[in-house]
């Protein structure tokens, strides 16, 4: 299979898709990161990316990290995963072992920052860098809080505390300064657009919908979704499994909608049911046709 190129429209709107999908996930909508998913351009991507890379906003710098896979970038670059590994679990045990020791006043963000490092160790270790550096910025934003909340009567916890936030920033940078490429096959890009097109939409819908009497099927739909998503963005697309995570959500939303008493909540289901049919259908289309 032949590469997409970065000049694709479609896979420029893939790599808006994921940033759009990283922010409805945390309940978060931007206008103009709406618009640009409707309508890509290398340098609106550009010029997005470097607007919320830059931001005093946490959720939007994460929302950056994803937008930089749509970005002309150089050929990817790892760090020295081995020794990368080592300080980040290093810096997990010693969080561990201060967090027995806490005041209470700390203990939330404290804990917050231990996750986040222990779940971008995880991700390095399984390959998931950009995972990584998404729970990597969100150790710095734990880090932060947790040193403005140390009281003066604890030096010795304040000093600790600051040489890992330290150490935590430039393990941090260190996976900022790695360009990961998103490698998708060509004829593999109309099968993403309309499973992420679908997943955009239930994500809206959760987080922009007051009546949630259909909430936990929705979450469900979005979960198969998302697994039906990231199968498909493999650099070998596993169609047999993105298939199978789709006909879950098929017979999931089968099995709910006659339990709907409310009218337009059936009716919204039963059209949401007809479109992850034609989804399937056109999943099951071999590359070469699409």
């Amino acid at each position: 299979m032949v590469d997409a190129s970065r000049s694709d429209r479609r896979f420029q709107r893939i790599a808006v898709g994921l940033a759009v999908e990283n922010g409805l996930h945390d309940g978060y909508e931007d206008k103009i990161l709406n618009e640009l998913y409707e309508n890509p351009t290398s340098e609106k991507i550009t010029k997005t990316y470097r607007r919320m890379i830059s931001s005093n906003v946490q959720r939007e710098r994460v929302i950056a990290l994803w937008l930089e896979l749509g970005l002309f970038q150089e050929p990817t670059t790892f760090p020295d995963t081995t020794e990368l590994l080592r300080r980040i679990r290093e810096i997990e045990a010693i969080l561990y072992s201060l967090l027995g020791q806490a005041a209470l006043s700390i203990a939330q963000p404290l804990n917050n920052w231990l996750n986040y490092i222990a779940n971008a160790g995880e991700s390095i270790n399984t390959g998931f860098w950009m995972d990584a550096k998404v729970y990597m910025s969100g150790a710095v934003e734990s880090a932060d809080e947790t040193l403005a909340k140390v009281g003066l009567a604890d030096p010795k916890m304040l000093c600790d505390l600051d040489i890992l936030r330290s150490e935590t920033r430039r393990d941090y940078e260190e996976l900022l300064k790695a360009s990961f490429r998103l490698r998708l096959p060509e004829d593999v890009l109309n099968q993403i657009l309309v499973v992420q097109e679908q997943l955009i939409g239930i994500l809206r819908r959760l987080i922009n919908d007051g009546n949630h009497k259909d909430g936990e099927l929705l979450l469900f739909l979005a979960d198969r979704l998302t697994i039906a998503e990231r199968l498909l963005l493999q650099e070998k697309p596993d169609l047999h499994n993105a298939v199978e995570s789709l006909t879950q959500a098929i017979n999931n939303i089968e099995k709910h909608i006659p339990t709907f008493q409310d009218e337009p909540i059936r009716r919204r289901n039963e059209r949401a049911l007809q479109e992850l049919k034609e989804i399937r259908e056109k999943l099951k289309t071999p590359f070469s046709e699409s």
